[in-house]
């Protein structure tokens, strides 16, 4: 009878310590996560199923969502234009993103002709059509603004006090993701990349060189004091950065009158 009391007692330890150990392992936590297309473009209103527990989300504009969930739930996203897609949560726990694939739905063949039934009708329809200045206009797809900003790249619009009043989840992911910030430089670089350019053509040691007559450490000397004062970056004008040049040049000779060029 005693060693059935102790036997007794064993087993319920053991099963007390499996079912704490496994209440650790896969507690339930909060899941904020993004949903991208295969362009990296968020996706808004995608209906976000948890399989094992069967609550629910959808995707704000911006393609963000929260949601309870444990590391061994199943996630259905479903979206009318994207196709169904069921994801363990163990995949998207680390990354804090998805990317659903687009639907491309089968047309039936329709032909179009609209220069007439004749072959001639044909050749002077194409002789007298001019020719379109772009793929996009051939396709007649609206003209594309230069000046577009999406919306999750405009950092004003991202730090506004309206955002966070209307996406107060959106506002904190897009200003404290590490992620984001570096999606929006690599952005803003791109679309300013010929003035980048521009701008470090005209700051190289070669051309300041040729600018001051310096070379060597006299040179490196007044490229730092040069560039600890400088004020105009990429974006002015090319006068004005060869005018700041030239006025610090100026000063960096007072204060260094052992200096001399070749």
């Amino acid at each position: 009878m005693y060693s059935r009391k102790h036997l007794l007692t064993a087993l319920l330890l053991t099963f007390m310590t499996a079912s704490i150990f496994s209440q650790d392992t896969d507690s339930a936590f909060n899941l904020t996560c993004i949903v991208y297309d295969e362009a990296y473009i968020p996706i808004g209103v995608t209906h976000v199923i948890n399989m094992n527990t069967h609550e629910g989300e959808v995707s704000d504009s911006l393609g963000i969502f929260s949601l309870e969930v444990h590391m061994s739930d199943t996630l259905f996203f479903r979206n009318i234009a994207y196709m169904q897609t069921s994801i363990p949560v163990a995949a998207v726990a680390e990354d804090r993103y998805v990317i659903l694939k687009r639907i491309i739905y089968p047309l039936q063949e329709a032909k179009v002709f609209p220069w007439g039934s004749s072959y001639e009708d044909f050749s002077e329809a194409v002789i007298n059509t001019p020719a379109p200045q772009t793929l996009g206009e051939a396709l007649g797809l609206p003209r594309q603004d230069p000046d577009y900003i999406p919306f999750d790249m405009d950092v004003a619009t991202l730090k506004s006090a309206g955002f966070l009043l209307t996406s107060p989840v959106s506002f904190f992911y897009y200003n404290m993701s590490k992620r984001e910030k570096r999606r929006r430089e690599l952005f803003w670089y791109e679309k300013n990349r010929e003035l980048h350019e521009r701008f470090d053509a005209i700051i190289t040691p070669e051309n300041l060189s040729n600018i001051t007559g310096l070379s060597g450490d006299p040179l490196l000397a007044f490229m730092n004091y040069m560039f600890k004062r400088m004020v105009c970056d990429y974006r002015c004008n090319e006068l004005k950065i060869y005018s700041e040049i030239y006025a610090h040049w100026e000063v960096f000779k007072q204060l260094n009158p052992e200096i001399s060029t070749h």
